[in-house]
């Protein structure tokens, strides 16, 4: 087989800009995959750097040399090398696509050809339950309300502020006015008391806040039970993460942020986090998440993966978290398609077979989902051929 046709859409749907690929190859095989940057700012760069990544080192190769394609990519596009969102993202996509690709032509799931299924369901965190919510009791009204449809696991973030652009506003210049810390304590408090202690809860701090303030509020809520707190500095501060780590109780998450087994090396041996959160999306795919997890097995940590793009996103960390024993938690939207002007950008998402707060694992070939062309056809961004 030889790669003959690329596509990359933008799809602006509901809170999300998705940057999706699909390869095709010369005998009509196709790939898919996902350039995770659908939120924040860099989905028209990330397309673009897709695209010449594509142009310049797949089109015309042969898919099954997903390694050698890996490398040449790495090796010769200069802003991979200790590479950021942008150049990861990218690379993670054409990675997703030629695994889906493999899958397909083999007749086995990605996740057999990674080492086989470990997991025949995946448990989920509910994210996104909170959107509107302000006080403490509307989070707890809102936490009760997410309990009662089946999830054992709320993720939000305490010290968001509603905002008309954005969903929620972290806090900047790495501070927080002083006056809301308590309102930030009593949102945690409210939730707890609501859902009781058998629900896990997951805090997002947006790695907005110094190290100071950070632990003035850990100290206040350490006696709520948290499973852990995800970015609570600026990931590029290994020091200061360490620093919370060891002036509180409460585990600490990250890798939403970091990219590639090199970044996520440094992060392991600062052993500030005890739970990571690839994005198989942005972090170099398939072979680097799985290099990640194992390195993670070695210092005795759990795999949670970020997961916020598209539903091909959630598909693509599913692959993963079926196949690695460190497995811990898949982070996932319940409301995702409620979002304003949303459109489904597979055939056949997993999301709908979630119960009682678990992902299903599909066993069809690839990545065991479909790109629903029809919808992303008006969103195009650009087709090469070899």
């Amino acid at each position: 087989m030889k790669i003959e046709q690329a596509e990359i859409y933008i799809a602006p749907a509901g809170n999300r800009r998705a940057v999706l690929l699909e390869l095709t190859t010369d005998n009509g095989v196709t790939g898919i995959g996902e350039a995770g940057v659908a939120y924040g700012i860099g989905a028209e760069a990330g397309a673009e750097m897709l695209r010449g990544m594509v142009k310049r080192h797949v089109l015309g190769r042969d898919p099954a040399r997903i390694g050698a394609i890996w490398n040449d990519i790495y090796d010769l596009s200069f802003w991979t090398r200790n590479g950021g969102t942008i150049s990861y993202a990218a690379l993670s996509a054409i990675d997703h696509a030629l695994w889906d690709i493999k899958g397909k032509a083999l007749g086995a799931p990605i996740f057999d050809l990674l080492g086989g299924q470990m997991w025949e369901r995946l448990p989920v965190y509910a994210n996104g339950w909170w959107l509107g919510c302000d006080t403490p009791e509307e989070f707890a009204r809102a936490g009760r309300a997410a309990v009662s449809r089946g999830f054992s696991g709320l993720k939000f973030y305490p010290l968001g502020l509603a905002d008309p652009v954005t969903v929620i506003r972290h806090p900047t210049r790495r501070t927080l006015d002083a006056r809301l810390i308590p309102l930030v304590c009593d949102r945690v408090a409210a939730l707890r008391e609501a859902v009781g202690p058998e629900t896990e809860i997951m805090l997002d701090f947006g790695g907005g806040l110094t190290t100071d303030q950070v632990l003035r509020i850990c100290r206040r809520i350490e006696h709520l039970d948290v499973l852990f707190i995800e970015e609570p500095v600026d990931p590029s501060c290994l020091g200061a993460l360490a620093k919370v780590a060891a002036g509180t109780s409460i585990p600490l998450a990250a890798g939403e942020r970091y990219y590639g087994r090199a970044q996520f090396h440094r992060l392991l041996e600062s052993q500030a986090a005890d739970i990571l959160q690839p994005d198989i999306c942005n972090t170099g795919g398939f072979m680097e998440a799985r290099a990640i997890a194992a390195m993670a097995e070695v210092h005795n940590a759990r795999i949670a993966p970020h997961n916020y793009g598209s539903t091909l996103a959630t598909a693509i960390a599913v692959q993963l978290g079926a196949c690695i024993p460190n497995f811990m938690v898949l982070e996932y939207f319940p409301d995702y398609d409620k979002e304003p002007a949303y459109f489904e950008v597979l055939e056949n998402p997993l999301e709908p077979g979630v119960r009682t707060g678990h992902m299903p694992v599909p066993s069809a070939p690839g990545l065991g989902v479909a790109l629903n062309r029809a919808a992303l056809q008006p969103h195009l961004y650009g087709s090469d051929r070899a």
